[in-house]
C-alpha cells in the first residue's frame, strides 16, 4: 500500500506568515507522487483573521464536509495540518480532521507559533480536543525554544523544521555608513507589532532614517500623527508586493522586528538574512534564535536608549553581523532543505 499523505492546508490570498510557508510547501511537494492537497479557505483578507460570527460558522462546516470528502477520496496514510491557537481554531480543526482520528490514521500537526502554550493551560476544551489529535501524530515546530516549551507545556516531543523563503536569493556581504544608517521595517503595522515603539526609538537619533513598509492592522491615526511629528527621517511606503521588498532589503542597512507579539519565526527575519541586513528584534518566538551573531535582542520594548545601544553594538560589528546572516540563510533557512527535512518528518517513524 502506497504511503500517502494529505496536507489540508490554506493557501494565498490573503498573504501572511502561514499561507506563505503553505505555498512553498504545496509548491515544493505538488508534482511528487503521494502528495494530496486540500485547500482549506479560512479567510479571504487578512483583517477576516479571528472574526467570528454565524457566518463564519457555516463557512468552516462548509471547509470540512470538503475537507472530509477529499479525505475519503484519497484515504491517506497521515494527514498534515496546523494547529490553531484560538477555541473557536481547535473546534474547526478538530471537525476538519475527525475521519483521521475515526480511522486511525498518522497526523502531522504543525505548530507556528508561541501563542499555543497559554491557551493550553488556560483552557480545558482546547486542551482536551488538542491532545486527542496530537495522539498517533507527529509535532512539528518552528525553533529549539519552541520544542523545548512543547515539551515542558504539553508533554510532547517534536520536530523542527525551520522556516524559509518561496525564491532563493544570491546577494553579497554588507557594507554600512555609519553617517547615514537606514533602518528598515517590513510587517503589517499596530502597536502590538511595535511599530509604534520603533518610531519613537529613533524620534530624537541623529543619523538615522526609517522606512516603514506594510499594511495597517490597527493604530493607524496614532501612526500617522508620529510619522508627520518625526518629519523626513521617516518614510512610509505602505504595502510592499515581492518586487519592492527587494528594493528595500538591497538599499538599507538594518532590519527591525521589534514586536511585542508572541511571535514565530518571523518570515521578515529570514528575507533579512538572505540580504545580509544585520537585525534589531525583540526576544519574542523564535527571533532570538533566528538572530543569534548577526543582530541585537532588546532587552524588553524597544525605546530610544535600546536603539542607541543596539545601533552601537551593530555598527562595531556590522561586518561579521553580516556574513552570518548570510551564513544562516544559505545553512539553516535554505529552501531545499526546508522541503527535504519535511518529507523526513513525514517519513519517519
Amino acid at each position: 500500500m502506497k504511503n500517502k499523505t494529505l496536507f489540508f492546508i490554506e493557501l494565498p490570498p490573503p498573504v501572511h506568515g502561514m499561507t506563505y510557508i503553505n505555498n512553498i510547501i504545496h509548491d515544493g511537494l505538488k508534482d511528487k507522487e503521494n502528495y494530496y492537497f486540500h485547500n482549506v479557505d479560512f479567510s479571504s483578507e487578512v483583517s477576516d483573521i479571528g472574526k467570528r460570527g454565524f457566518g463564519k460558522i457555516w463557512q468552516n462546516i462548509k471547509l470540512a464536509f470538503g475537507a472530509w470528502k477529499s479525505f475519503f477520496k484519497v484515504m491517506p496514510t497521515n494527514v498534515y495540518s496546523i494547529v490553531s491557537a484560538t477555541k473557536f481554531g481547535i473546534l474547526r480543526d478538530f471537525l476538519i480532521l475527525i475521519p483521521s482520528v475515526v480511522f486511525g490514521k498518522r497526523r502531522v500537526l504543525h505548530l507556528h507559533g508561541f501563542t499555543h502554550y497559554d491557551i493550553y493551560k488556560s483552557s480545558k476544551l482546547y486542551r482536551v480536543l488538542f491532545d486527542i489529535l496530537a495522539s498517533n501524530s507527529k509535532v512539528i515546530v518552528l525553533c529549539e525554544a519552541q520544542k523545548e516549551k512543547t515539551k515542558e507545556i504539553m508533554g510532547k516531543e517534536s520536530f523542527i523544521l525551520y522556516n524559509t523563503l518561496q525564491n532563493d536569493v544570491i546577494t553579497d556581504v554588507k557594507t554600512v555608513d555609519k553617517s547615514n544608517l537606514k533602518l528598515l521595517y517590513i510587517s503589517n503595522i499596530s502597536k502590538s507589532k511595535g511599530t509604534i515603539d520603533l518610531l519613537q526609538s529613533i524620534k530624537d537619533i541623529d543619523d538615522v532614517s526609517l522606512t516603514v513598509a506594510g499594511s495597517f492592522w490597527t493604530d493607524e491615526d496614532e501612526f500617522r500623527k508620529l510619522c508627520e511629528e518625526i518629519g523626513d527621517k521617516v518614510n512610509f511606503v505602505g504595502f510592499a508586493d515581492e518586487a519592492k521588498k527587494q528594493e528595500l532589503l538591497k538599499s538599507h542597512d538594518i532590519f527591525c522586528i521589534p514586536s511585542r507579539l508572541k511571535e514565530g519565526s518571523p518570515v521578515s527575519i529570514i528575507e533579512a538574512l538572505a540580504y545580509g541586513l544585520p537585525i534589531i528584534g525583540t526576544d519574542k518566538g523564535c527571533i532570538k534564535e533566528m538572530i543569534d551573531k548577526c543582530g541585537y535582542i532588546v532587552d524588553g520594548t524597544l525605546d530610544e536608549h535600546q536603539m542607541k545601544k543596539a545601533l552601537e553594538v551593530i555598527i562595531q560589528n556590522y561586518e561579521s553581523y553580516s556574513i552570518n546572516a548570510l551564513k544562516n540563510y544559505k545553512n539553516i533557512y535554505n529552501k531545499d532543505l526546508f522541503i527535504k527535512r519535511l518529507e523526513e518528518i513525514i517519513c519517519a517513524e
